[in-house]
């Protein structure tokens, strides 16, 4: 008896585990690769190629307190990031979330 509760509670926290793991594979993040046009302190604009054109076009992006600036390997704070004109960026967007186009992540080299 004791064995099969415990099975039980082990087989719970698997199934948990599974859940909380799927609903992270689930959200679809959109990768943005380009150049830096403007940069705010609530807002960047990046100048990126259009996959069906080619041609590059100007795509903004919403930033807040949620957005993890990353330079190279090491996160840093977005003021310390210095981003400036005419640097290569990769901005994160996650598609499913409420608000359209805030970045969750900007990449800097």
């Amino acid at each position: 008896m004791k064995l099969m509760k415990q099975s039980v509670v082990v087989l719970g926290i698997a199934l948990a585990a599974l859940v909380v793991t799927q609903s992270a594979v689930l959200a679809h993040d959109m990768l943005t690769e380009g150049t830096v046009l403007t940069v705010t302190a609530t807002r960047i604009e990046v100048s990126a190629p259009n996959k069906s054109t080619k041609k590059d076009e100007t795509v903004a992006f919403v930033i807040d307190e949620n957005t993890k600036v990353t330079r190279g390997e090491q996160v840093v704070s977005f003021a310390d990031a210095k981003i400036t004109k005419g640097e290569r960026i990769v901005v994160v967007v996650n598609t499913e979330a409420p608000t359209k186009m805030v970045a969750t992540q900007l990449r800097l080299k």
